[in-house]
């Protein structure tokens, strides 16, 4: 873990972003199972059994969370007051589909769509700094947006390199609903929306945050997430969602075949197929490491039903399934969640 990451969850901390217990553990599983220089094997981790007795376990625990915290609050002072700095552009897009481009370091991303004919962008900078002068400077310098008839493209400071510039941007973009849009976005610390768009291609990535996408239309759709979780409740031809350690929920429309590919590391994934007509094809291909695998869903032709310990892979479909129209294909992976068709 680089020096830039520890620096980025101390100020999450000092932001009551999240708890000092939560830095300490955030801490813990970026350093993963490395051993120091010289062989010896690492401390345990909270939680983990050792040869100390567990009052001493519990004082060094919270040791460190106060050092943490404190180490927090330094940063937090010698960076001063946190100002914020509100922006709101409007205009009118002439082309039929439009290019979305927001890339974002750290804040949440929301994009909705309204019965307006233009494009309205609220946009508000927080920084810290000595003074108001010196804040405004940094959100100017740190958030360059490009908005024009053709499109809609939103940059700031990006990476861990930048933890230390403590911009944080929130966007809520309010877009025409007869527009069709061709969206890449992504935060490095914060959640993500979409709501009500036509896509005809679409990719939203946050390190660690949420994502959730309902009311959608999109032919093809690229989700990722580092430790948030996925909501899907849309009509996607193509979709792609995988989190390192959050859940996934995906509701399936089969107003067209889909096909979708979820994955998630330590989460749970819940595929409602309840909306699904009894006339529309259903592939299941269903894998756990720890987990386990229910189907709720009758009228199933099994071909693999594999359920060991630390092993369950489970295929099946409806009868007919090659055949039907509309089909949902679903292809679900999961190392030590449980996974669901309802």
């Amino acid at each position: 873990m680089s020096q830039d990451e520890r620096l980025m969850i101390l100020q999450m901390v000092a932001d009551k972003k999240i708890t000092p217990s939560e830095g300490v553990a955030l801490l813990q599983a970026l350093e993963g199972d490395e051993e120091p220089s010289g062989g010896t094997s690492a401390p345990p981790r909270t939680g983990q059994r050792s040869g100390q007795s567990g009052g001493l376990g519990s004082s060094l625990t919270n040791l460190i969370e106060e050092t943490v915290e404190r180490v927090a609050g330094v940063l937090s002072e010698l960076k001063g007051q946190q100002y914020q700095f509100p922006t709101e552009i409007t205009g009118v897009f002439t082309v039929d589909e439009v290019p979305l481009r927001i890339f974002s370091g750290n804040g949440p991303v929301e994009l909705r769509s309204w019965d307006e004919p233009g494009y309205k962008a609220q946009i508000v900078s927080k920084t810290r700094a000595s003074n108001q002068a010196e804040a405004q400077r940094q959100a100017q310098e740190a958030c360059r947006v490009t908005a024009t008839e053709t499109g809609f493209q939103l940059e700031t400071d990006r990476g861990f390199a930048n933890a230390l510039s403590d911009v944080e941007v929130h966007l809520t973009l309010f877009l025409p609903r007869d527009r069709v849009y061709h969206l890449e976005t992504s935060t490095g610390n914060g959640p993500i929306r979409i709501e009500g768009l036509r896509l005809s291609e679409g990719s939203a990535r946050t390190g660690n945050g949420r994502i959730t996408v309902r009311n959608v239309i999109a032919d093809r759709l690229y989700l990722k997430s580092g430790n948030g979780s996925i909501e899907v409740d849309a009509d996607v031809a193509d979709l792609e969602a995988s989190t390192g350690n959050g859940s996934l929920r995906v509701i399936p429309t089969g107003r067209r075949s889909e096909q979708m590919q979820l994955k998630t590391g330590n989460g749970s994934a819940t595929i409602d197929t309840g909306r699904l007509s009894r006339d529309t094809g259903l592939y299941i291909d269903a894998h756990t490491g720890m987990g386990s695998v229910s189907i709720s869903r009758s009228g199933l032709v099994y071909e693999l039903d594999e359920r060991n310990i630390g092993y369950k892979h489970v295929i099946a479909h409806t009868e007919g399934f090659d055949t039907a129209e509309p089909k949902v294909s679903l292809r679900v992976r999961t190392g030590f969640g449980s996974i669901t068709v309802e």
